[in-house]
């Protein structure tokens, strides 16, 4: 093996001396695929793998231009010896020297998936993070409400004492196994931005709302509806109320309120301008981080004459008019209906 090396390593040091063809050749074959590219293109070598299938999978990802030339520069190179297992992050602007250096070179860890479900609280995000072991959920806590996130900015209207509160978008995530409060909180912000913002700027004034108050109403109708169709139904009740001047009452914002408080109870007398029982209007930021169906809904509601609903033990969810059909509904629900 020591001397087909040797073999090789005189072969591509005579035909880049020569200068002629085969010299262009050579020197070209080791150029960038893409002068300029920077898009990451992650490669893994096993642990049982050879030069060279790494150097076919290299070429099937269009990260060398001739496996031929690579490979003669790699034994040049000593390659075969310094190459070892593990995830190297590449990209088609590298040429072939770049390339070696960076599978010579120490890996980059696994990422760690992190899923975050639609809709809750940043409390239960903050629980759910400490449990991956990225950080803990105090410090969570205190990036989403203090922490300035490069190129973002807030919505419209956000109050400064609640940060980012509402923005924190459920999604899954890869994040490398050292990544930040601050740095998870930039991805949820900025995956709300790419997905949500242009829509809440732009659709805000058409149900008479700020962009802000959007996310807010987007949060109730979060926690109050599962369904898409029944988050729009709802957000249209809600609106219906908005209008007339009507208290929400929806009870979630009462269970936010006493969660907020450090309370397990409910009460709807409890005294919090999060209770939409006492207070009319919105509550002052989001009771959760809706996802896009829910602050969809808020954008582009399901108009009807609704001013109650209901939700039953199997999900239903019943609609009425008045007070009197809507009493009618609740002792249904209370009756298993």
């Amino acid at each position: 093996m020591r001397r087909r090396w040797w073999v090789a390593l005189v072969v591509l040091l005579v035909l880049v001396a020569a200068g002629g063809a085969s010299g262009f050749m050579a020197r070209t074959a080791l150029e960038p695929v893409s002068p300029g590219a920077t898009a990451p293109v992650v490669l893994t070598v096993r642990h049982d793998e050879a030069v060279a299938q790494v150097i076919d999978q290299l070429a099937r990802d269009r990260l060398i231009r001739s496996p031929f030339w690579f490979g003669l520069y790699g034994i040049a190179r000593s390659l075969p010896s310094r190459l070892h297992p593990g995830r190297f992050v590449l990209d088609r602007g590298m040429a072939a020297s770049e390339v070696i250096a960076v599978l010579e070179g120490p890996s980059v860890p696994a990422p760690i998936r992190v899923t975050i479900p639609e809709g809750l609280t940043t409390r239960a995000i903050a629980r759910r993070l400490a449990g991956t072991g990225l950080f803990t959920a105090a410090a969570y806590l205190q990036a989403v409400h203090q922490a300035g996130l490069a190129g973002l900015q807030p919505l419209p209207g956000t109050p400064r004492s609640l940060g980012w509160v509402g923005l924190c978008f459920g999604d899954t995530y890869d994040v490398a196994p050292h990544t930040s409060a601050a740095a998870f909180l930039q991805l949820q912000v900025a995956d709300f931005n790419r997905r949500l913002r242009p829509a809440v700027l732009q659709g805000a004034a058409a149900v008479h709302l700020t962009p802000y108050q959007v996310v807010i109403l987007g949060s109730i109708v979060s926690a109050e509806a599962a369904r898409p169709r029944d988050q729009r139904l709802v957000a249209g009740v809600f609106l219906n109320r908005l209008a007339r001047g009507m208290p929400l009452q929806s009870d979630p914002t009462v269970a936010y309120a006493e969660e907020r408080a450090g309370r397990s109870g409910f009460s709807v007398t409890f005294p919090s301008p999060y209770n939409t029982y006492l207070h009319r209007g919105l509550p002052p930021g989001p009771i959760d981080n809706p996802g896009m169906a829910a602050v969809l809904a808020v954008l582009h509601p399901i108009h009807s004459a609704y001013l109650y609903f209901v939700s039953l033990r199997n999900g239903r969810i019943l609609y009425s008019v008045t007070a009197a059909q809507h009493r009618a509904q609740v002792q249904q629900a209370a009756a298993g209906g």
